[in-house]
């Protein structure tokens, strides 16, 4: 393929990716799997415009792909939101990851016919929840605070457990003699520990040095960002910790301190997020030749392994792992029901591939396709089930800042936008009556997708819109002052 046709074809797939997400929203199914889509159709198989068959580099742009998403993730998650779900979090991270592939791992035993090593390893592989496609997910989702926070803290926590499970039972499948539980028990706490205290030390640096250096342009301030993303992720790994736990935590530890330029970083980081998801599925996809998937015992098997592990094996680990938290029935369902396989699975299946063990294509495929259906059953599902479990979260408002003043200095301003709910008591005020402190202006009133300009004698409309200008530093106060009930 020549170089010329080879970057059209890559134009034309982000272009289609890109457009074909506003079908993903009519249809009610998760981006994800048309982009999986779209690399299969330009694939081997079926139109064989792209021929891709190396696994290890399939390997490693995931693991980059995945390494800005986790990051993106962490920077968008608040920590005194989510602190209090931390320990059914890591909870469901640890020994709901473990009961979730004993439970896939005797079923692929007894079904497969798959040695105990094998069995465990397959197991391994699918029994984590995948931090790219919860995130995906619940970005358009209005669900409790306290279940989205959960999800989301369990699938940025889980993959250290779902790596080390994964390379250890890979040890026993391929050097039994020198596989010993003591040496992996104590490698995964040296993982989980270590990776923890470098995101910490990472994300302080970080921080610190955003803060204080002065760049020539604040068109740097981004790429210098990310590079801390990757160096976490490296410097663990070089030292075999955990790269996945410390790129989470460096993103959550900046987040949740005081960042020049927050709002023009994080719009950075989404934007390389999405690019990150969108190239990495269709590059996995590319590695998938659909012929193989149409054999009936990797169809007959994956159908049976996707519906224990949807229906048996997840429900079990949540309820487990939840059982000393105090989260109702309705809660747990919806967190059983959200355990989302993704691009994690997918990619740890190359781990048997490059290492060239038996039965390593088949363990791809039933893997590729259990995380398809997977992903069909359980995303198209969620916005349905969080309406009839009651889990919709209707009534909060978050602040979201909207347009970040950028000026030689660090900025001073922004405005803001938030939703007044139909319950908050200015609605059916009037601007003046409101005793707005004069720091804060209302620049402009959204309403039913028409632009109100704000008078003294608006009144105030539930649902409304609201876009504020006010200083940086003021922000908290101005949260006080509209919603004083919140932490």
């Amino acid at each position: 393929m020549s170089l010329q046709f080879t970057i059209l074809l890559i134009g034309l797939l982000l272009f289609t990716a890109v457009w074909t997400t506003k079908l993903s929203s009519r249809l009610n199914i998760p981006a994800l799997l048309i982009f999986i889509a779209l690399g299969m159709i330009a694939g081997s198989d079926i139109t064989g415009f792209i021929r891709f068959d190396d696994a290890e580099l399939a390997q490693l742009l995931g693991t980059v792909a995945l390494i800005i998403i986790l990051f993106e993730g962490g920077l968008q998650t608040a920590w005194k939101e989510v602190k209090t779900e931390l320990s059914p979090s890591l909870s469901l991270a640890t020994f709901g990851v473990f009961i979730a592939t004993t439970i896939v791992a005797v079923a692929s035993h007894y079904i497969l016919g798959f040695s105990w090593a094998n069995a465990f390893l397959l197991g391994a592989i699918v029994g984590s929840t995948d931090a790219a496609a919860i995130f995906s997910v619940l970005s358009g989702q209005s669900v409790r605070r306290k279940v989205g926070s959960t999800l989301e803290l369990e699938s940025g926590t889980n993959d250290p457990m779902a790596v080390f499970l994964t390379v250890f039972f890979l040890e026993f499948v391929t050097n039994p003699k020198e596989a010993s539980l003591v040496s992996g028990l104590t490698s995964l706490v040296w993982e989980m520990v270590i990776g923890l205290l470098l995101g910490l030390f990472i994300g302080w640096i970080a921080s610190t040095l955003l803060n204080r250096i002065d760049l020539s342009s604040s068109s740097f301030y981004p790429i210098l960002l990310m590079s801390f993303a990757f160096l976490s992720f490296g410097i663990a790994d070089t030292i075999h910790a955990s790269g996945f736990l410390a790129v989470y935590v460096t993103a959550i530890y900046i987040s949740n301190h005081e960042l020049v330029y927050r709002q023009t970083l994080v719009r950075f980081t989404m934007s390389m997020a999405h690019l990150a998801q969108i190239g990495m599925f269709i590059v996995l996809g590319l590695l998938v030749f659909p012929k193989q998937l149409l054999d009936p015992q990797v169809i007959l098997s994956s159908i049976a392994l996707a519906l224990i592990l949807i229906f048996i094996a997840r429900p079990v680990s949540v309820w487990l792992s939840l059982l000393p938290f105090k989260y109702s029935w309705q809660e747990k369902v919806f967190v059983s029901f959200a355990g989302l396989k993704g691009a994690v699975p997918i990619i740890l299946a190359t781990y048997p591939l490059v290492a060239g063990i038996d039965n390593a294509g088949m363990i791809f495929n039933i893997v590729f396709f259990t995380v398809l259906l997977s992903t069909l059953i359980q995303g198209s599902m969620l916005t349905f089930l969080a309406d009839r479990l009651h889990l919709n979260d209707t009534g909060s408002s978050a602040i979201q800042t909207v347009i970040e003043f950028m000026s030689i200095g660090k900025p001073n301003a922004e405005i803001i936008e938030l939703t007044i709910p139909n319950s908050h008591p200015f609605v059916g005020k009037a601007i003046m009556d409101i005793d707005l402190p004069q720091e804060f202006l209302i620049t402009a009133i959204i309403r039913d997708d028409q632009i109100v300009t704000p008078r003294g004698d608006t009144l105030f409309e539930g649902r409304d819109q609201l876009l504020l200008l006010t200083p940086k530093h003021r922000i908290k106060t101005l949260k006080r002052f509209l919603f004083p009930k919140t932490p």
